[in-house]
């Protein structure tokens, strides 16, 4: 009876709960070329001041560019280069085009902070897309109408909100355990099923109709071409039979 369902298409995610407001905010997904996937799963944890694990995909097509350029960018901007046995280096020390080529791999995290890309707050139900719900630095995105910006992550307006919610607790409670400085995760008590949908019409919240929003992945379009590509084989068939 409680859950988070989060629809793509309309940029929203709300969480409801019986006899309770629903709380419905913003939310930035994933870029057309890093579409936010279509699944639902459990949400299991909250995670207080988060690292950033930078996904391989992230470090050969942004930061190689720039380490390029600058060997000791990233021990500079606040992040921590380790081996896979986990013995911190320095990010001068890697030889980043035998990573990139796969000859040679590290692990590259973000240090928590004001700056980390998932913000103060991560909200985690593991799944095998690795995608999660997270606060951000980069707020002025939310005053956009079309808000397709991230790897496929979903960030949240209110994050404190959202995970004082499922965590049934206040917000003055989350901000605290932020304001503690600590890395640190909560388990998420109860069934809290998260739904990650893309529905480019849904019904309003308030029951005043249906809401129309762009397909801006372009799923419509394709499920139209396979519709009608289906009606035609199946015509083919009765005409053959």
């Amino acid at each position: 009876t409680r859950k988070v369902f989060i629809n793509q298409a309309a940029f929203t995610a709300t969480y409801t709960a019986p006899g309770e407001e629903p709380l419905s905010m913003r939310v930035v997904v994933g870029k057309k070329s890093n579409q936010t996937n279509f699944f639902y799963d459990k949400i299991e944890i909250v995670e207080y001041n988060p690292y950033w694990g930078v996904p391989y995909s992230i470090i050969v097509n942004e930061m190689v560019p720039k380490l390029a350029r600058d060997p000791s960018y990233l021990d500079r901007a606040g992040y921590e280069v380790t081996t896979p046995g986990g013995r911190k280096i320095s990010s001068a020390s890697v030889n980043w085009y035998a990573v990139a080529a796969k000859q040679t791999s590290v692990n590259v995290r973000q240090y928590p902070g004001r700056s980390n890309a998932l913000g103060e707050v991560k909200i985690l139900f593991p799944n095998r897309h690795h995608i999660y719900m997270h606060d951000t630095p980069s707020k002025n995105l939310f005053n956009k109408d079309v808000r397709a910006y991230s790897h496929g992550c979903i960030r949240l307006h209110d994050p404190k909100g959202m995970a004082a919610a499922v965590l049934g607790k206040s917000k003055d409670y989350v901000t605290s355990r932020i304001a503690a400085g600590q890395n640190e995760q909560e388990q998420v008590t109860g069934d809290i099923p998260v739904y990650v949908s893309y529905f480019t019409a849904w019904p309003e919240l308030d029951g005043s109709g249906i809401g129309y929003y762009s397909d801006i992945y372009d799923r419509d379009r394709y499920l139209l071409k396979a519709i009608e590509k289906t009606e035609a084989m199946r015509e083919k068939a009765r005409s053959a039979g």
